[in-house]
């Protein structure tokens, strides 16, 4: 990997295999609201030269990877990277196949979609959502569809430019989502600020009714009655569609949940203070006895049988026994 005079901090990753990390970052030298721009990385632990980076001129802001053998890969791209308007840059390895363009999406060109935020496979096919209740589904190569119809609110301030106040309106009565998922493609959850969350059961949307009204920002489905959420003010949830949702945070809990995966039994929460556990009973922060400790945790994932934590700039592995972190070699080495 090239050296840079700037740092980097993390955006968003995925494990592809226990010793195999893809990550988006942003130079710190770089103002995402002027420069367009990430810098993928790609960790693989099996190499001579385990670090190797492509880049995008696009703000990226969800990443996915696809876990099968090289001749099964759908399109020949082992990773999808999704950008903020709308665009969504395809890989293998570290090397940039092609893109695609999500119609309506963003807000250049002419589009008032509004901003993309996450992007996920589900039974097969990749989704994706963002501000404005925008919600698309893939069907194949350059085949995006708005599969939306229900949650969506369509703006364009050139129609509505005389009727101010019903535009504002809108726009604040908008879902703003943040994180899809889903079991099958009849199965499909969102989840958004202000408590929103909705479910598509193949034919419709509906609003699903929640004990919370935090603003929730992960989603997560490991089975149709087996769905969890998290958020704002150390919001964890778990239920499904059919027979509604339980809050499981104590009155402790005030951390704000941004990620979470279920390991071993547990589900492990990132939070600005670091990676939380939730045992079955509580929510207590997890020691890895790491040096320092992590310093925060953004994004968590695992893969047969290894777990990954990856903060704004702090990496760490763990096998179920025990923790190993990994320094980015754009970073200063954290605790020595």
């Amino acid at each position: 990997m090239p050296k840079n005079t700037a740092s980097v901090y993390f955006l968003d990753a995925v494990c592809v295999d226990p010793d195999w990390l893809y990550i988006a970052t942003q130079l710190e030298d770089l103002d995402p609201e002027e420069t367009s721009h990430s810098r993928m990385s790609v960790l693989d632990l099996t190499q001579p030269s385990q670090w190797a980076c492509h880049d995008y001129d696009d703000n990226i802001v969800s990443v996915h990877a696809y876990r099968m053998a090289k001749e099964e890969l759908p399109d020949g791209s082992r990773y999808a990277a999704l950008g903020k308007h709308g665009t969504v840059h395809f890989n293998e390895r570290n090397e940039p196949t092609f893109e695609e363009v999500i119609p309506g999406a963003g807000m250049t060109d002419g589009n008032f979609g509004g901003l993309m935020s996450h992007l996920r496979l589900i039974d097969g096919h990749l989704w994706a959502c963002g501000q404005h209740g925008q919600v698309y589904r893939r069907f194949g190569r350059d085949d995006w569809r708005r599969a939306d119809e229900g949650i969506r609110v369509l703006l364009n301030p050139f129609n509505e430019a005389q009727d101010i106040e019903g535009m504002l309106e809108k726009m604040t009565s908008a879902p703003m989502l943040s994180c899809i998922d889903g079991f099958a493609n009849d199965d499909v959850y969102v989840v958004g600020l202000g408590g929103f969350m909705a479910h598509f059961d193949g034919a419709a949307w509906t609003r699903i009714n929640l004990p919370v009204d935090e603003h929730l920002e992960w989603v997560r489905c490991y089975g149709p009655d087996d769905v969890w959420v998290c958020g704002f003010n150390g919001t964890l949830l778990r239920g499904n569609a059919r027979k509604g949702f339980k809050s499981l945070s104590g009155l402790d809990d005030h951390q704000t949940f941004v990620c979470l995966t279920k390991f071993n039994e547990s589900v492990y929460l990132c939070a600005e203070e670091g990676l939380f556990q939730w045992n079955g009973k509580s929510i207590a922060a997890v020691r890895t006895g790491l040096k320092p400790e992590l310093q925060d945790a953004w994004r968590v994932d695992h893969v047969d049988g290894v777990l990954w934590s990856v903060g704004v700039t702090d990496i760490a592995r763990f096998d179920g026994k025990a923790w190993q972190r990994i320094d980015h070699p754009d970073n200063k080495p954290i605790g020595g």
